[in-house]
């Protein structure tokens, strides 16, 4: 009975019972067929797929930059210390990604340049500078934008740090040798299932993946009514299927490490989603019912 009614309440809850179903049972198949399923598409010569190794990260970053941006004008924090703290936590993340965003450039370019230097330092406080401008910008010019996404906002800094830190420690934990390094006969070989600890390699899973999943939120921001919302929503999820399929066809990962990427992101999404937009904003399917019947 409990079920029924978690069931029928709301497409939330119908997607948080059908997206673990769905993650248990790929993770039961490619626990089997992982490996074959890399030696299939890996393609290392793929145009497309070293495109997505240095640039794939690149939109998610500057995902999760846009939504600090538009949390910052409405933080809803009371006690003054903690908000001038959660301030500077802000600019040192957005700061970070900027870096990582343009590190990354660089390694495509080839560009030997050291972040620790005193360049590198000098990259730094100009990326502060950036930040600091663009969180006034937002607080000045787009307050009316950000005061109206701040839920959007918060559910997409929360799903950043939360789905970011759990993946990074599962890296951690995980060791798992990725597939364009894997020995000839494959022997190094292990299931997603098998964790390694520390050992250098960090296949398991994948962080292309979360930057590409993390932008599901996206449409948020759109009005419900039009197809800007829905469009969004679509694109967001090919564009993560588009970024998953390619970091196994490069090598880089199994199909395993982007489908743990997936399920951690898409599921956290949905609980925070339920948390700070469903039960507000959007109407139950018991509760449409009765609103049909009133009408009638």
């Amino acid at each position: 009975m409990q079920f029924n009614k978690f069931w029928k309440r709301s497409i939330v809850n119908k997607l948080l019972v059908i997206l673990p179903f769905i993650w248990i049972l790929l993770a039961i198949v490619f626990a089997f067929y992982d490996l074959e399923i890399s030696k299939f598409l890996f393609n290392s010569e793929s145009s497309v797929g070293k495109l997505v190794e240095f640039f794939g990260e690149i939109p998610g970053i500057f995902f999760a930059i846009f939504a600090l941006f538009v949390l910052n004008t409405n933080a809803k924090i009371k006690n003054k210390n903690y908000r001038k703290l959660f301030f500077l936590f802000q600019i040192l993340l957005s700061s970070f990604l900027f870096i990582y965003s343009l590190n990354l450039i660089f390694d495509y370019f080839n560009i030997n340049f050291s972040f620790l230097s005193l360049e590198g330092i000098s990259v730094f406080l100009i990326f502060t500078l950036i930040s600091l401008g663009g969180f006034y910008l937002f607080k000045i010019k787009f307050s009316k934008f950000s005061k109206k996404n701040y839920l959007f906002a918060k559910l997409s800094v929360i799903l950043f740090i939360l789905s970011g830190f759990i993946i990074q420690v599962l890296k951690f934990l995980g060791g798992r040798i990725r597939f364009a390094d894997l020995a000839i006969d494959f022997s190094d070989f292990t299931p997603w299932f098998v964790f390694n600890g520390f050992t250098g390699s960090s296949s398991f899973p994948s962080g292309h993946a979360f930057f590409a999943w993390i932008l599901i939120p996206l449409f948020l921001i759109f009005p419900k009514k039009g197809y800007l919302r829905i469009a969004t929503l679509i694109l967001s999820f090919l564009f993560g299927i588009f970024i998953s399929t390619f970091r196994v066809v490069s090598g880089a990962h199994f199909a395993s490490d982007v489908l743990f990427s997936g399920g951690i992101t898409l599921t956290l999404f949905l609980i925070l989603y339920k948390t700070n937009f469903s039960n507000k904003y959007n109407l139950s399917t018991a509760n449409k019912k009765i609103v049909k019947k009133r009408k009638q």
